[in-house]
């Protein structure tokens, strides 16, 4: 089966931004001497707040596709350019209506390393 590809133009807003975690281990020695490497082949996980407004029959599409997204991954690029996979964080996707005809979507996408 074919990955997905977001293709909705995502809003930039004030305010939006990335962000980078990393996981590293550490050893630590009694003179004050630390040693650091990365923990696994994909060590960087990147999160993105993704907010759009738009009318209602535009919008139930872009939740349709967030809700079916939490455990699948699917192709996104990101604000920088980069194309990557990614999963919709499940605690994080909201619809908030805006009037009787336009609402605002929104949810993290998290990076995925696997379809």
């Amino acid at each position: 089966m074919a990955i997905e590809t977001f293709r909705w133009q995502t809003q930039i807003q004030a305010g939006m931004q990335g962000e980078y975690a990393y996981a590293v281990r550490k050893a630590k020695f009694g003179d004050g001497y630390e040693q650091a490497s990365a923990d696994g082949i994909n060590s960087e996980m990147q999160s993105w707040p993704v907010n759009m407004s738009g009318r209602n029959e535009d919008m139930l599409p872009v939740l349709a596709f967030m809700r079916a997204h939490v455990t699948k991954s699917f192709i996104w690029t990101t604000p920088h350019g980069e194309k990557c996979l990614w999963r919709v964080d499940p605690e994080t996707i909201r619809s908030q209506p805006l009037s009787r005809d336009v609402m605002t979507v929104s949810a993290t996408f998290k990076q995925a390393y696997a379809p």
